[in-house]
């Protein structure tokens, strides 16, 4: 049964003085559209500042788009933590989805366990080193828990490896893993639903295009992510060309991936399919994925027929359900005896 109408509250980081992503407009008018009723809460650093926007709100369900917390994109996880803690309903994955796909090491060992194929790979914590195998330049080195492709960058030899892992320690005092580049075609791919019943969407891809130069590899960097698109910019589309063989092992990979994390709601799993094997490699999971409307699972989902209203919905459905949101027996968030209601 769909949930609603409801009240919802979307929590997003809003630092002052900066104007609002556009995706939080964009998820608002999506529930509005579907019947909701809505409430802006944008935090910036303060804790209790968000529980008593939280609480103030007296939404039903809060839908969590908040990807970073006072300046850090580490504190994503903390966010869910305090809204657990307070016993708020809301979507997306918990503390415990959000942890393990945050640590990347973490994530790349229990894929392994599983089954999943991954890029061969080595972790630095400053101090020793691990491996999985010997590993072949160039590497894609980051921080272990890095997000947005932040301190992303491409080494091919061990003096440049060495180089970058220092520079991940001093500036993001993290551990760095180094993974073997695989040349090929990247690909996305969205994951709806529950641990019961995840629903795939179709693949996306991120197309380089005739116009990348051969001197340049084909990476989602930084540059590739938020530079100004040109017309030789890499594009997301849909590929036609997938065999079913390939996509189906793409698939059990995100399924694969999607319950031994933990998620829930939704997902984006990133893979790169191998130029000389066929093979698919997973990349990285991405709990609560950026979910503007032109965004790699909106590709996805308008794909399958689903329009990003209906996407945005369907978030909500799956959430309500499992808050036990049925329609008319919503159980709002109340605001404390000493504080009015809607109070900011």
């Amino acid at each position: 049964m769909p949930a609603g109408p409801l009240r919802i509250a979307v929590l997003h980081y809003q630092p002052k003085g900066d104007a609002a992503d556009a995706v939080v407009g964009q998820v608002r008018a999506a529930l509005e559209e579907a019947g909701h009723t809505t409430v802006d809460v944008g935090v910036d650093e303060s804790v209790t500042d968000l529980m008593r926007k939280v609480t103030s709100s007296r939404a039903d369900l809060v839908f969590n788009i908040c990807e970073t917390f006072a300046e850090d994109y580490r504190l994503e996880v903390n966010v869910a933590a305090v809204l657990e803690l307070a016993r708020v309903p809301f979507t997306g994955s918990g503390t415990a989805g959000l942890l393990l796909a945050q640590d990347k090491i973490l994530t790349k060992q229990l894929l392994q366990f599983h089954g999943v194929l991954t890029p061969r790979f080595a972790t630095f914590d400053g101090e020793s080193f691990q491996t999985s195998g010997d590993l072949k330049f160039p590497l894609i080195v980051k921080p272990a828990r890095s997000d947005a492709s932040m301190g992303l960058g491409v080494e091919k030899d061990m003096e440049g490896l060495a180089r970058r892992v220092r520079r991940i320690r001093q500036e993001f005092d993290d551990e760095a893993l180094a993974e073997e580049f695989i040349e090929g075609r990247e690909i996305y791919v969205g994951v709806l639903g529950d641990h019961a019943n995840p629903q795939v969407l179709p693949v996306v891809e991120l197309d380089f295009g005739r116009k990348w130069s051969r001197k340049r590899m084909k990476i989602a960097n930084r540059e590739v992510k938020f530079a100004p698109e040109t017309e030789g910019s890499p594009r997301l589309l849909v590929p036609h060309d997938l065999s079913d063989e390939l996509r189906g092992r793409v698939e059990r990979a995100a399924v694969t991936a999607f319950r031994a994390l933990k998620l829930r709601d939704y997902a984006r799993i990133d893979f790169r399919v191998s130029s000389r094997t066929n093979e698919p490699y997973l990349l990285e999971v991405n709990p609560n994925p950026y979910l503007e409307a032109q965004c790699e699972v909106a590709l996805g989902a308008r794909e399958r027929g689903m329009s990003y209203p209906r996407l945005v919905q369907h978030i909500v459905e799956v959430a309500a359900r499992r808050h036990g949101l049925s329609r008319g027996k919503a159980s709002r968030v109340e605001a404390p005896a000493s504080e009015p209601a809607g109070a900011h």
